[in-house]
């Protein structure tokens, strides 16, 4: 892998999903100056700060490195959109998606008490 990689990398995410800079800051946690600094002096990011861009794009390090994008190329077309759509949320609507669709699989979990109520046995 070329050591240009990761920074063409995060240039692309930010153009597919119409970023700028300071939003990938915002949302990763790490301050706009670390990133400026980064791009400008063409440097390879840390470990530590390549974990915080890939959870402010929403992917884990191996989607991140995946370059043949083969882990979303075999999902389903609605469940890849469902997953573009989903990354290009900003981080508190993540949460609330998130806890929502918690919700949504607990109350499907759990038995109808209305049901229950009705047909006592």
């Amino acid at each position: 892998m070329r050591e240009d990689y990761v920074l063409k990398k995060i240039k692309q995410l930010l153009t597919e999903r119409g970023w700028t800079l300071y939003r990938l800051a915002k949302q990763s946690g790490i301050s706009y100056s670390t990133l400026n600094n980064t791009f400008h002096r063409n440097n390879v990011p840390s470990i530590s700060t390549l974990l915080h861009v890939c959870e402010g794009f929403g992917m884990t390090m191996a989607e991140f490195f995946d370059e043949g994008a083969t882990m979303i190329t075999q999902l389903a077309d609605t469940d890849q959109q469902l997953l573009m759509d989903f990354h290009n949320l900003q981080r508190d609507d993540k949460r609330l998606v998130a806890a929502y669709m918690q919700g949504l699989l607990k109350s499907s979990a759990e038995p109808d008490l209305e049901d229950d109520a009705q047909n006592p046995t």
